[in-house]
């Protein structure tokens, strides 16, 4: 073999950074690794070889060295399936799984699953929002999509799979504040007085009076409510999991409360209950006894999608406009504020974490912070 042909097939000489640089087949090729991660590059000399070896490294998603280093080989798509099926799946209600997971895989995984899960950059995510606004997705939809990405490229920054959330640089999301109007004193004065049924009567004011959100007034039981001590101990809530009614914890410890009620609405409950042992002694066998206040005529779980049925009848009966029931907790929130109630006091009727939520959301609809501001104004000019 001839010196000239010994010398081509030898490796050049290593400098710092570069790697090995030899020949291979009609160029060179260039072969790096850095960080736990290696690339190649062939190049029609060792320079070029080199040259496009060094833009390779610099095209890697930057991380320290404490990352896992199998997560380089790891794709969006994989690692977003295993963790909302697996990790996620258990810290979040049965009704957020179900939306976080259909937003993944109807819209995430396609747009960015093969993109490998180090090389995400906010740009794919940004993308991946105007994708879903040209789809006619909502901005809420938008949103959502955006934070359960985050939640978890957060627990994969746990997990030493990346070094930074690339999400938390994305452009965010600005949704409209939708319009509330909630029933005024006289509109559910007029409601109750119109609602029939004494199952009804009881649902309408729990809702309107006492702000109960949906699940929690499906999922509410008798041995929660107290007739001596006139209290109801609000702690659970029923939801729909996989076709199987299951009682369900509170998703925060302040929303667990318990509510004095008044005369009209335990009479109303009273009234209920004896209507319900009635029917219950009349069905014999075919009724299912869950303990609960609201039932259907069997004594199953009420269906939310009935239930919202019934309050809209209640509406049409009563001759009022037609509002969202989750417009009822605004309703009761907004009248208490009305009659003077502390806001703290609100807030922990309504089972809320922080004031702020309650005076933004739920009172910001009320007319007495204003009331008497144009006595003021009068007597402001007349007294110039």
């Amino acid at each position: 073999m001839s010196e000239l042909t010994q010398t081509n097939r030898k490796k050049s000489r290593r400098r710092n950074g570069d790697g090995n640089t030899y020949r291979h087949k009609n160029g060179w090729r260039t072969v790096i690794s850095h960080k736990g991660q290696t690339v190649t590059a062939m190049g029609r000399s060792e320079q070029e070889s080199r040259r496009l070896a060094k833009e390779k490294i610099k095209a890697l998603p930057i991380y320290d060295g404490s990352l896992v280093p199998a997560a380089a080989k790891l794709t969006t798509g994989e690692y977003l399936t295993n963790w909302i099926t697996k990790k996620h799946k258990t810290s979040i209600a049965a009704t957020t799984y179900r939306r976080y997971a259909s937003l993944i895989n109807i819209h995430i995984i396609p747009a960015m699953g093969t993109i490998k899960l180090q090389a995400v950059t906010k740009n794919h995510v940004n993308a991946l929002m105007l994708q879903m606004r040209e789809k006619g997705q909502s901005a809420r939809s938008q949103q959502q999509a955006r934070a359960v990405l985050s939640a978890a490229f957060e627990s994969a920054m746990e997990d030493d799979l990346v070094a930074s959330n690339p999400v938390a640089k994305s452009r965010t999301i600005t949704l409209d504040s939708p319009q509330i109007h909630p029933l005024s004193l006289m509109e559910v004065q007029t409601l109750l007085t119109k609602t029939t049924g004494v199952q009804m009567q009881a649902r309408v004011r729990m809702a309107t009076l006492y702000a109960m959100r949906q699940g929690e007034a499906l999922g509410l039981q008798w041995k929660d409510v107290d007739f001596t001590k006139k209290t109801v101990f609000i702690w659970q809530q029923i939801q729909k999991i996989e076709g199987a009614y299951e009682f369900v914890k509170l998703k925060s410890e302040d929303s667990i409360r318990t509510l004095e009620i008044d005369d009209e609405t335990l009479a109303a409950l009273k009234a209920h209950k004896v209507q319900q042992n009635m029917d219950r002694l009349a069905m014999g066998d075919k009724w299912e006894d869950h303990d609960l206040v609201f039932t259907t005529s069997t004594g199953k779980p009420i269906d939310c999608k009935t239930d919202y049925r019934h309050w809209h009848r209640a509406l049409a009966t009563a001759d009022l406009p037609i509002k969202r029931l989750h417009d009822a907790r605004h309703t009761a929130a907004t009248l208490l504020f009305d009659q003077g109630l502390d806001i703290e006091v609100i807030r922990r009727f309504m089972g809320h974490s922080s004031v702020l939520l309650t005076s933004k959301t739920y009172v910001h609809h009320s007319a007495r912070q204003l009331k008497g501001a144009a006595d003021l104004i009068n007597n402001m000019i007349k007294g110039a």
